[in-house]
């Protein structure tokens, strides 16, 4: 991508890049990067070396070399990076890579780079070019409701072009100009509101042909495109989102070097017979501000804002997250934060720092980003240098959510150590993003390393696991005295109950039924903890708690508390913080109590709990 310089640097006129002169009229943001000027020239082939393909190990995670020839050989003296990543969410196994190109990294000239994978990302093929001798760069991917691959891809006059593939990026097809302008994004609405597949776009106030308008919209897959737009707040470096029900989020950064971050929202983006409107903008404290040329990566980016939202479906559906890597202090000059918002952006959580190596030791954590699985997994990968004083290796690193961000999952390594300054292209950076999309069975990564030495895009896949599911293989009663049933009739919803009553007068405030289920897990440290039960109680006005025994603690954690229902109604609770507390490490158990009782004295009476299944899953 193409850096910009601070509003108070802006510049006015025209600048003649090689044989083509362009006008710029934004009224903000308008440094025209010298970047996109020619070094040498940019034809001038260099003659066929060939190496090894590469594919790099660590521990259990495998990055698989992208950008290598039909015979699967790397191709020696080039440069590839930025890469962006795109998966048919109807078939995991086909996905295609952009990325930028650089056929003799002795220049500056760049071409847009593809390649595809058929098993998964185990084995890719690099066809080509989109065009070939043309400049391209700042490639974004994304995929339609109806599996078409789409390609943005910026020219060198600051003009998108988009292109199609419905072969899973074997192939692509120009469908059409697309306005855009530098550091383009775009998202696809594939939700079932009244805008799925609609496309969205927004780029940055500098490198514009605009007059600093930034958005646009196509409602026919980009065979055409709405007149650019203002947006209220003007976000630079970000991206864009859509919730379940098609509302449009768009976030970003205020400036280069600002610690204000904006996030934009349209509730009629998704309706096309009007130009959409969007509302003043809330702001963002992520706890720093943005990275731009940073000593790790001389001429980008530390790392944009993304824009999350959750279309899960659950406890965190249209949850709205905002991620990026922000310099906090000379002692943390680039940290991974977080905030969340459950209230549609209005307002935003305190940041959280997801990163959780040692605070003030001068390392850099960049080009943070973030990507929701179907089941509202939040995956959040990014350079590190943690290992290396001299900030001069960076590994790539993983963290996970499975609570709405609430909590994270300790830090996991996923690639060996890189030297972030080899092979650069003539431009000294790595890029300026990743290419992250995750499934339900972990993030799928595509990065730039220098694995061999110069700069190439890899890809890999960290599987998590399949999560198990445990049904309970005991219970027991604290409280209450048992009618009928057993463990049969927890396994399945059916109504067939395990039917308890309470045996004696209590006090208010205690259960007087209370149900210990077991079971025993495979899993000692699981990455998600979710306990589901199906019951109901005879008379009105009592309550159900739910709690998860803690191993560590020996003692019994409350996780959820709700009215009791006359008629058969389901609860699923996800715990948080460290997971492993709520397994036995010694053999395997997990607990957890089903407590029934009433806001008054409780007298021994005919009243009666019917629990027709109970179980939990865990990932691993």
């Amino acid at each position: 991508m193409f850096i910009s310089l601070p509003k108070c640097l802006a510049l006015v006129g025209a600048l003649s890049l090689s044989s083509f002169t362009m006008v710029s009229a934004q009224t903000k943001h308008k440094h025209i990067p010298p970047e996109m000027e020619y070094q040498e020239d940019p034809y001038r082939p260099l003659p066929p070396v060939y190496s090894a393909g590469k594919t790099s190990v660590h521990g259990a995670y495998t990055s698989v070399q992208v950008n290598v020839d039909n015979l699967g050989r790397n191709i020696v003296g080039d440069a590839a990076n930025e890469p962006s990543l795109v998966l048919n969410p109807a078939n995991l196994n086909q996905m295609s890579i952009g990325w930028r190109q650089f056929n003799n990294r002795s220049s500056n000239f760049r071409q847009a780079g593809f390649a595809y994978s058929t098993n998964g990302g185990q084995t890719w093929t690099f066809p080509g070019l989109l065009q070939n001798n043309v400049f391209r760069s700042d490639p974004v991917l994304d995929v339609d409701p109806n599996g078409k691959f789409l390609y943005l891809s910026l020219q060198q006059s600051f003009f998108d072009d988009l292109y199609g593939s419905t072969n899973g990026g074997q192939s692509y097809s120009l469908i059409g100009p697309a306005d855009g302008g530098d550091k383009e994004w775009l998202v696809v609405d594939r939700t079932n509101s009244t805008g799925r597949g609609f496309i969205y776009q927004l780029w940055s106030t500098a490198g514009n042909n605009y007059g600093g308008r930034q958005f646009s919209r196509s409602t026919n897959g980009g065979s055409s495109w709405m007149n650019p737009i203002n947006l209220p707040r003007a976000p630079i470096w970000g991206t864009l989102d859509v919730s379940s029900n098609g509302d449009l989020y768009v976030g970003g950064g205020d400036d280069a070097g600002s610690s204000i971050y904006w996030l934009d929202k349209s509730l009629n983006a998704k309706n096309g017979s009007v130009t959409p409107t969007f509302d003043a903008g809330t702001q963002v404290n992520l706890g720093g501000s943005n990275v731009w040329n940073p000593p790790v990566n001389p001429a980008g980016l530390g790392g944009q804002a993304y824009v999350a939202v959750d279309k899960s479906g659950g406890s965190t559906n249209n949850n709205v997250y905002m991620l990026s890597s922000v310099s906090v202090n000379g002692s943390n000059p680039s940290d991974v934060h977080f905030v969340r918002s459950t209230n549609g952006g209005q307002t935003f959580s305190s940041p959280i720092r997801i990163n959780d190596d040692s605070l003030n030791t001068n390392r850099y954590h960049w080009m943070a980003a973030m990507a929701l699985a179907p089941n509202g997994r939040i995956d959040v990968t990014w350079f590190d240098t943690r290992a290396d004083s001299t900030n001069t290796f960076s590994a790539l690193y993983y963290s996970y959510s499975t609570d709405g961000g609430l909590t994270w999952a300790q830090n996991i390594q996923l690639s060996q150590p890189f030297n972030h300054f080899l092979g650069y292209p003539n431009q000294d950076k790595i890029g300026d993003y990743m290419g992250l999309v995750s499934d339900n069975s972990g993030p799928n990564v595509a990065y730039a390393a220098t694995f061999n030495g110069e700069e190439d895009v890899y890809f890999l896949h960290a599987n998590l696991g399949s999560p198990i599911t445990l049904l309970p293989n005991a219970f027991s009663l604290f409280r209450g005295i048992l009618i009928s049933g057993g463990l049969t009739e927890l396994a399945s919803s059916d109504d067939q109950y395990l039917v308890v009553r309470p045996g004696f007068t209590l006090n208010a405030g205690e259960a007087p039924v209370q149900i210990i289920l077991s079971s025993t897990s495979s899993i000692a440290s699981p990455s998600a903890f979710q306990f589901a039960e199906e019951s109901h109680v005879s008379i009105s006005g009592l309550s159900q708690k739910i709690a998860l025994f803690n191993f560590v603690t020996q003692q019994f954690e409350e996780v959820d508390s709700r009215a009791a229902t006359t008629t058969d109604s389901s609860a699923t609770v996800n715990a948080g913080g460290t997971l492993s507390r709520l397994v036995d490490q010694g053999n395997g158990e997990v607990r957890t109590r089903l407590s029934y009782l009433a806001a008054g004295p409780i007298f021994t009476y005919p009243w009666f709990t019917y629990v027709d299944q109970a179980s939990w899953t865990l990932a691993p």
